[in-house]
């Protein structure tokens, strides 16, 4: 059986890259008959392979593997001008020269000649059927190409429309949520917002391992209801944001101007997770999030809202423009893109945090799929802050590969949609009926009834001997028996 690497891995090996290798790789597999997809590696039989040159190369890659940003930056560095500019003479009518003509400008801020026809018509740059991309896109007369990539030159991750996120992305999330909530009368909905807001808040807290005071917890359950509000983002505004979920003695003026890093600190040893891009990249990179949010937020109907806010939360927590706080925010974040989208319905709040925090395993191999080979990368010494750190180059924090991101985000709103917002109501019902059933048998001391229902419900419907003790020893055991049924009952019971 004969393998051999094809398109963007060929490209790579020849010219030595320095790129991250792309999730998907694409070889000739003799065994195999027409295409195959197994597992991240797309296998063609030999009637596919290309000749060994640089436009048949990028003409497969381009047509079944999509645009690679990051590949074809590094490939732009390298001698390549003079043939790419050799393939658009030659084939000025091939879809494919032209794409590569205008990625070759818009990446390298260089100039090609152009004889592309004013007659032929417009392509489009990103291909729909293997990545998303946005809706129309913006008119390069120069190549006659639609570029519908989703963001800008200083910041553009990419997703490919794996068969999981086709498939999800049929479900309708956004309206599967509206059918959820509209089963439930507006004043328990109402309720029902405070509490989750609440509940966001604790459980975006817990993923960091922190439990906030409540005066930080009612700022960052504010912050979450100004997602409706259509605040333009800016560095400003994240400062604004940071500086609301933090101590003051750790609160930010600006973006960072030192370079920072993420693991674990145990004196003697330290285990680097990541180290993210350098100070000096941070405000170039942040403006170009910002400005992809804003074009988002300007016409919402342009691509998948799931699709951008992974795109944009998780870019803002791999560049981490703050020195403390980011984790929070990257978790906001998400709720701003949705709420802007109408994805979530006004006055709510899905309870995100507390589905990644059930899942926070998956939440970090999610994390570390784009951190691990940068890290391999990176070389910088904790210990040396003063020097600078390398290999944690901007493009590769500027043209990620957000598929395993959005996939990990669209299964966490499956699952808040699905269970997670459905169980937290049912929880505000109950509560609300063992509360109202022993507030009707007892005359309870001040604030010693809500204490009761949520201490026993959380211990499995049985008042525990220490909380008996501390809190109370004036209930007998039979009034302790008779309560507590009353409550296993208003939780199970319709």
């Amino acid at each position: 059986m004969a393998i051999k690497s094809v398109g963007y891995a060929r490209l790579i090996n020849k010219f030595n890259l320095a790129c991250i290798s792309p999730t998907r790789k694409a070889v000739i597999d003799t065994s195999v008959k027409g295409r195959v997809d197994s597992e991240g590696i797309l296998k063609f039989e030999p009637k596919y392979r290309p000749e060994d040159n640089l436009s048949d190369d990028l003409q497969f890659a381009l047509r079944y593997e999509g645009v690679n940003l990051q590949v074809l930056h590094f490939l732009f560095q390298e001698n390549v001008k003079e043939q790419i500019q050799n393939w658009l003479n030659q084939q000025s009518e091939s879809k494919y020269a032209r794409q590569t003509a205008f990625l070759y400008e818009w990446l390298t801020n260089d100039t090609l000649d152009s004889n592309v026809s004013a007659k032929a018509s417009y392509i489009p740059l990103l291909d729909e059927k293997l990545q998303f991309s946005i809706s129309g896109g913006k008119k390069n007369q120069k190549f006659r190409v639609l570029n519908n990539l989703p963001g800008n030159q200083q910041f553009c991750p990419l997703v490919t429309k794996t068969s999981f996120l086709k498939e999800i992305v049929k479900k309708d999330l956004k309206l599967r949520t509206q059918e959820t909530l509209e089963k439930y009368d507006a004043d328990l909905l109402r309720r029902a917002a405070a509490y989750l807001y609440l509940k966001e808040t604790q459980s975006s807290f817990e993923v960091e391992r922190e439990k906030p005071s409540p005066d930080r917890a009612q700022r960052f359950a504010d912050l979450l209801r100004e997602t409706e509000t259509g605040t333009p983002l800016s560095e400003d505004r994240f400062v604004e944001l940071q500086n609301a979920v933090l101590d003051p003695r750790f609160q930010d003026v600006a973006y960072r101007t030192q370079q920072n890093w993420i693991g674990d600190d145990k004196g003697y040893l330290k285990k680097i997770s990541l180290v993210p891009v350098r100070p000096e990249d941070v405000r170039d990179l942040m403006g170009g999030l910002v400005q992809q949010a804003e074009d988002f937020r300007e016409n919402n109907q342009s691509i998948d809202a799931v699709i951008m806010a992974a795109c944009l939360a998780f870019g803002f927590v791999f560049i981490h423009p703050f020195m403390d706080g980011n984790g929070r925010l990257h978790r906001y974040l998400i709720h701003e893109i949705l709420s802007a989208a109408d994805f979530t319905p006004k006055g709510i709040v899905l309870p995100v945090s507390a589905v990644i925090l059930a899942n926070l395993d998956e939440y970090v191999e999610v994390l570390e799929f784009f951190s691990k080979p940068l890290v391999a990368r990176t070389v910088y010494d904790p210990d040396v802050p003063q020097t600078p750190a390398t290999g944690n180059d901007a493009v590769f924090f500027k043209y990620f590969d957000a598929t395993e991101q959005a996939s990990f985000l669209y299964k966490s709103l499956e699952n808040t949609v699905e269970n997670g917002l459905q169980n937290e109501i049912a929880f505000l019902i109950g509560f609300d009926k063992a509360r109202s059933q022993l507030n009707a048998l007892f005359d309870w001391p001040p604030h010693s009834l809500d204490l009761f229902v949520r201490v026993v419900h959380q211990n499995n419907y049985l008042l525990s001997k220490s909380k008996k003790q501390s809190h109370f020893e004036w209930l007998s055991d039979e009034e302790v028996i008779k309560f507590q049924s009353i409550i296993n009952k208003a939780f199970y019971l319709p």
